[in-house]
């Protein structure tokens, strides 16, 4: 598919639509291949308009007024940080569905709030149709693995790559139940140094506390090395979702 210009296509005749009002989809997602991807699953409903944009400012510019915005996390990112004007603008004339993938979901949860519902990319994007349908209604369909301790872990496991060694190596020594002053004593540290990377350990995974820390990494204990290594398992494919409610 060529992404020089902005297009609108009608899905479908009106005979195929069955009545239903042909649904009116912003595009400005993070990349072509993903923009692609939820053309193609659009496409097969055969029931809506889209519009694909390729950057903020062709969306702050546009007069339309569409149904639903579909927008990556970066470029939602960027709207709600540098735009907040455009971003209540166009919040109050769509409903916008934030488009990420699994292993955001924890740095992005403190601006998910200001959307109407989400889309996993690699889990739950082929249903994008039935998602449209209720992010309209301010519902979205949450993989019933972020509901559970286990599934956050899984999303952990695959941030462990950012730590800095010395961090992971604090993180595997809080999982055995160990203070500041033993662990320093382990890695030939200060007790300083290792409070401020205990702190930075529990911002990159966004733990709430040391506590939360070192149950996790008691119960990751055997997958943690791989982990570290970048050798987890493809996780949450296409699980079974369950419907919850945004604000």
């Amino acid at each position: 598919m060529h992404m020089n210009h902005e297009y609108a296509q009608e899905k479908a005749s009106h005979s195929t639509r069955n009545a239903v009002t042909p649904m009116h989809v912003c595009l400005i997602l993070d990349n072509n291949s993903l923009t692609d991807t939820v053309v193609q699953a659009l496409d097969r409903a055969g029931r809506h308009r889209v519009t694909v944009f390729h950057d903020i400012s062709e969306l702050t510019q546009s007069t339309l007024t569409p149904d639903a915005i579909l927008i990556g996390l970066q470029q939602f990112t960027a709207l709600r940080e540098n735009e907040p004007m455009v971003y209540l603008r166009l919040s109050r004339r769509s409903r916008i569905v934030v488009v990420l993938s699994s292993r955001e979901l924890l740095d992005a949860a403190h601006i998910l709030a200001f959307a109407d519902a989400w889309v996993f990319e690699d889990i739950n994007v082929d249903r994008i149709n039935e998602l449209l349908d209720l992010g309209l209604e301010g519902h979205c369909l949450m993989p019933k693995q972020f509901l559970s301790r286990l599934g956050v872990d899984e999303i952990r496991l695959t941030l462990l790559p950012r730590l800095s060694e010395p961090e992971f190596e604090t993180l595997r020594l809080l999982g055995q139940g160990l203070n500041n002053r033993t662990i320093a004593n382990q890695l030939d540290l200060s007790e300083a140094v290792i409070k401020s990377m205990v702190r930075s350990v529990l911002s990159k995974l966004h733990f709430r506390n040391r506590t939360e820390a070192g149950v996790f990494a008691a119960r990751q204990q055997g997958a943690l090395q791989s982990a570290r290594e970048g050798m987890v398992p493809p996780h949450m494919h296409a699980a079974p979702a369950q419907r919850t409610g945004t604000s």
